[in-house]
């Protein structure tokens, strides 16, 4: 694809693929230019922004700004295509520090975060009254409302994807990879340990109680439907749930064999190109008026993920009981891992957990094979 966009006439030039974020900026821009007299445009690209990010930077093109998810940003780091920050306390002491935790790579900063993400028990209130402590508890009351034949289920989520599954895997024991006091260490791989997450999900599937062939558009459709009393889901639900006008509500993950579920969580946040001959202007763009407190807010209103800033979290969560619960469920989480390394994750993870699903595969020795594909 040809970079035709980066000759506009802008100073701060910035690539996102999310509307919502886009129309943020384009409103916390105008103070930024007034004062700076400097001109910022906002791009929202539909395609494959990582890719187009490094093509363009290895040619000292593209964006001044890269609006991403942290898990690109170990790879990017590694490639010397995005710029080391600062950490200033002024700054980064408004923000949790998770969302920090996910934007460092060797021990420095390369991104700063506006917002989090990450999963949460969904429940339909006409189904069931309160949300239950336990995994343990939620299969029970499952079990007694499944009724397929009648189309109403008890539990369904995306059970075959390693995203969703997480929160069960690592509950029980085991880790993706260990750390070291230079962060991640990709040569520590310990998905071994979710052999009992991994044995409860495939008890799960074996009764039926979840489907193998069960995903995000099954479970969410049925929940949607107020046909569904538990699903795993993530505040991009939200919009869509009030919409159809569910009544539902929304709690931490419960716990598995008494340990807490953590679920990844997402951050998604501002990148400087390395190259980028506005990177001292785009620096001042993000830390004064991106990352304020006023800033994170618009940011929230037009994109409605949980905002990774202190301040404005704890003033819209007072308002909004919800993103309180999103907020607790991002404090237990473990931040989406961002060495290059998580890649082969993703398809070792999805190989164990079909084998251990659909082909029946005990949990152990899905796990003993897919393993060397991650070392």
């Amino acid at each position: 694809m040809a970079f035709a966009h980066t000759t506009l006439a802008a100073d701060v030039l910035i690539w996102t693929s999310n509307e919502g974020a886009a129309k943020a900026i384009n409103e916390i821009k105008k103070d930024f230019e007034t004062e700076y007299k400097t001109k910022v445009v906002v791009e929202v690209l539909n395609k494959d922004l990582t890719s187009l990010f490094k093509t363009a930077s290895l040619t000292k093109k593209g964006p001044d700004i890269l609006l991403w998810a942290n898990d690109v940003s170990g790879e990017l780091a590694q490639s010397g295509l995005i710029e080391p920050l600062d950490e200033i306390p002024d700054l980064t002491d408004n923000f949790l520090p998770v969302s920090l935790k996910a934007f460092k790579y060797k021990g420095r900063l390369y991104g700063y975060p506006y917002a989090v993400e990450s999963l949460a028990l969904f429940y339909n209130k006409d189904l069931v009254k309160t949300a239950p402590a336990s995994f343990e508890e939620l299969v029970s009351i499952a079990r007694k409302l499944n009724n397929p034949k009648k189309n109403t289920y008890g539990f369904l989520y995306d059970i075959k994807t390693f995203f969703f599954s997480f929160p069960i895997l690592n509950a029980a024991n085991g880790y993706i990879f260990g750390e070291n006091e230079s962060g991640l260490n990709g040569r520590d791989v310990g998905i071994t340990g979710f052999e009992e997450g991994l044995s409860f999900l495939q008890g799960l599937s074996n009764e039926g109680l979840i489907p193998s062939s069960t995903d995000r558009g099954i479970a969410f459709q049925h929940f949607k439907e107020g046909k569904l009393a538990f699903t795993i889901d993530g505040p991009w639900a939200i919009k869509d749930l009030d919409a159809a006008k569910v009544n539902y509500g929304i709690a931490v993950l419960p716990t598995l064999k008494n340990k807490v579920a953590k679920p990844f969580v997402g951050v998604h946040g501002f990148m400087i190109r390395r190259s980028s001959q506005n990177k001292l202007r785009a620096k001042e763009f993000a830390e004064k008026f991106l990352l304020s407190k006023k800033g994170i807010e618009l940011f929230y209103k037009y994109d409605n993920r949980a905002p990774a800033r202190i301040d404005a979290l704890n003033e819209l969560s007072a308002k909004d009981e919800r993103l309180l619960t999103l907020k607790k469920s991002a404090e237990n989480g473990v931040a989406m891992p961002n060495i290059p390394q998580m890649g082969s994750v993703w398809n070792a993870m999805g190989k164990a957990l079909s084998l251990s699903l659909e082909q029946k595969t005990p949990a152990k020795e899905a796990l003993q094979l897919v393993r060397p594909q991650i070392k």
